[in-house]
């Protein structure tokens, strides 16, 4: 693990005039950025706040929340963000549960503070204390605290930034829940780790898909992380081929992640922009852990290499011995989950990390085949709904899909399939081909059982489609 306040006094020493966050209104170099964190640091200092104190940020996607992020290591505090568009009860419970000495949730007040005149930064050994708690989203009950040392993640976004060859002139587009993980570890740290830049877009909705590139590449960016319901979105509303052209010039990477990547979406995409999909897979506890090639994203399928440093095992499932559940052993894994009630370390007596997922390693590649709490056990035959999900999103009228197990008298469970048509599309003459297809394509013991017509998936913030809400539609 690197000593935090070493490796991010290189950072900012190498980067001090270069540009760090950009938005509508202003450049930041990593100077004014770290003069704008310290003042926060001082300000909370007056108030009494140490190294190790909980600090929750209540704020929204900006340079405030930024800066709070930084202002926190520089102290090391234990930063909780709070995403301020959570229902209040939400947001009520993280703070009850982390039970923080001081919510930093006025964006007025931090603007007016004075920033700090310096000419140089200074991370002191308080930043090698710095810890972060992110509360994970769209679980079937309260949400669940992961905390981890910030030495940890910045490991993972090194080992991230070599295996991707992000350097300092990667100028990474910002569209993501900053609250959240992947808003923090994947589109704030490791562009900065890598000495690059952050171009802070607005989150992305579909109301904003037909102008999304515009931003983006009046800023020169040539990087950005996008989930696979983004990528959808924007393979289906960019409509320009000219704009679309200009996009694969103009970003040598582009990540998705979050949700697991259909082969109808990677196709779509590389179809539209003529640039691929870089799959990663990665999990709160144990941050990034694999992540495709540019060369590999053209012609696989797969969540690509594993990251150096990461190692896998594979045991038995429980209650389905003749399944087996990958195990992923990180350097970087959590040091505990904050429960309703409780403190736990999910980990492993070997230290690692049960990931819920089956999986197979070929060609030293990782390949997600299903998700145990989403197999299907239909008469006794465990059923992933990957595959068949891979089979109906193949259909271009269909714009969403996900399977998931229904209860039935019959076989125990049955599979459904839960979909979206594409705008104007008969949903009666689909259904009949989406048969004829899975007929075609699939075992009879695969073949969806019952469709269900939605005019939208219920989906997490991150993307994540939520199957214990699709299994209150009416089938």
């Amino acid at each position: 693990m690197p000593h935090v306040s070493q490796e991010l006094q290189r950072v900012f020493d190498q980067g001090w005039e270069a540009p760090a966050l950009i938005d509508e209104a202003q450049e930041l170099t990593y100077g004014e950025l770290y003069a704008r964190a310290a003042a926060i640091s001082n300000w909370m200092s007056q108030q009494g706040i140490g190294a190790g104190d909980v600090v929750a940020l209540r704020l929204s996607n900006g340079w405030v929340l930024a800066a709070s992020y930084l202002a926190c290591i520089l102290g090391g505090q234990c930063f909780v963000p709070v995403n301020p568009e959570l229902s209040e009860e939400d947001q009520a419970y993280i703070l009850q549960r982390v039970s923080p000495r001081l919510v930093i949730e006025d964006e007025t007040a931090i603007r007016a503070l004075e920033f700090v005149t310096a000419t140089g930064p200074e991370f002191g050994e308080a930043a090698d204390t710095a810890r972060a708690i992110f509360f994970t989203a769209g679980t079937t009950g309260r949400p669940k605290g992961v905390r981890h040392r910030l030495s940890g993640l910045m490991a993972s976004a090194t080992a991230f930034n070599a295996a991707a060859g992000l350097d300092a002139t990667a100028r990474m587009y910002h569209v993501l829940p900053m609250t959240y993980m992947a808003g923090f570890l994947n589109t704030l740290l490791c562009p900065w780790m890598a000495g690059g830049s952050v171009v802070l877009g607005p989150r992305f909705a579909p109301a904003n898909a037909l102008d999304f590139w515009s931003f983006p590449q009046s800023k020169g960016c040539n990087t950005i992380w996008i989930t696979p319901t983004i990528a959808a979105v924007l393979a289906r509303m960019t409509r320009d081929p000219a704009i679309a052209a200009t996009v694969g010039e103009s970003f040598s990477r582009i990540f998705c992640g979050t949700a697991p990547l259909t082969s109808h979406i990677r196709q779509s995409f590389l179809k539209k922009f003529g640039c691929p999909l870089q799959e990663s897979y990665g999990m709160s506890e144990v941050l990034f852990v694999a992540l495709q090639s540019r060369e590999d994203a053209l012609v696989k399928t797969n969540a690509g290499s594993l990251l150096a440093g990461v190692e896998l095992s594979f045991r038995p499932a429980a209650d389905q011995e003749e399944v087996e559940e990958m195990v992923v052993h990180a350097p970087w894994s959590l040091e505990t989950y904050l429960l309703e009630d409780r403190e736990e370390t999910p980990l492993t007596a070997a230290g690692g990390m049960p990931s819920g997922d089956v999986a197979k390693i070929d060609e030293g590649c990782l390949w997600i085949t299903g998700r145990l709490k989403d197999l299907i056990i239909r008469g006794g035959v465990n059923v992933s709904p990957v595959a068949i999900e891979d089979v109906l999103s193949s259909d271009p009228d269909v714009a969403d899909v996900a399977v998931a197990g229904v209860e039935d008298p019959v076989w125990g469970e049955a599979i459904g399939a839960y979909l979206v048509a594409a705008e104007g599309v008969d949903r009666d003459a689909l259904q009949t081909r989406l048969r004829s297809l899975c007929t075609e394509k699939l075992a009879a013991s695969m073949r969806p059982d019952r469709y269900v017509w939605l005019d939208r998936l219920p989906r997490s913030s991150v993307g994540k489609v939520q199957k214990f809400l699709l299994k209150e539609a009416q089938a």
